[in-house]
């Protein structure tokens, strides 16, 4: 499902400030494990996970998605790939303002000219399927941290990806409230969906749901541990 071969990224290179986020790292994930990118901050799992997920190009090396070399794609076909392929969940959210809960979950497919009814439809049973049915009109910033959640896992789904990506996901979150984002990561990963998590949070590592642990240290792989 997902390969890196000797993935390196340098960031300003060759500048006095250079930096390599990620040095020589070669993983594989397979199609439906729930795998966690383990480290401190500045380890380089916020940076590999934006390369898996074609958010960013690496310096050398291979990224491998779906037997499809992306590293070097032309820009569109990259942003085709991320469309298509990747769900995303991030830190902060990055809910819009001013706007209802299902015009954010329908942002990501806006410009793929779906029709907006059938557009609207699917956000809103994927709200439903996440308890956030009587939330779909409600303004973002009226929710609950926990339904901000809810509402970026929903925008997550929007495009039924394979493959979901999270940074720090429950950074912001109580026990509780991540105890909730961890079960509905297990049901998605029993339906066939691959996850890659970048945390630092014991929590989600040491969950039985997560098959596969790639702990990172100064931009490199430092273990792997593959749990069933």
């Amino acid at each position: 499902m997902i390969r890196t071969e000797n993935v390196t990224k340098y960031f300003n290179r060759g500048n006095p400030d250079e930096v390599i986020a990620i040095n020589d790292v070669s993983i594989e994930i397979k199609k439906g494990d729930f795998t966690v990118l383990k480290g401190p901050s500045g380890s380089g799992k916020t940076t590999l996970l934006s390369l898996i997920g074609c958010m960013s190009r690496p310096t050398s090396g291979k990224v491998i998605v779906e037997n499809r070399d992306v590293s070097r794609l032309p820009e569109r076909f990259m942003t085709e790939v991320r469309r298509n392929t990747f769900g995303f969940i991030f830190q902060q959210f990055h809910l819009i303002k001013g706007i209802t809960v299902s015009d954010n979950v329908m942002l990501p497919l806006y410009p793929t000219g779906i029709k907006p009814s059938k557009l609207r439809k699917r956000a809103e049973e994927i709200l439903i399927n996440l308890g956030m049915g009587s939330r779909k009109d409600f303004p973002v910033q009226k929710l609950s941290g926990g339904e901000q959640q809810r509402t970026a896992i929903a925008r997550a789904l929007i495009n039924n990806p394979d493959i979901i990506l999270a940074d720090e996901p429950t950074a912001h979150l109580d026990t509780h409230l991540s105890e909730e984002f961890l079960s509905i990561m297990r049901n998605l990963q029993q339906e066939g969906k691959t996850i890659v998590v970048a945390t630092h949070d014991p929590l989600v590592y040491e969950k039985d749901c997560v098959n596969l642990i790639v702990e990172m240290r100064d931009g490199m792989v430092k273990d792997i541990i593959k749990k069933n």
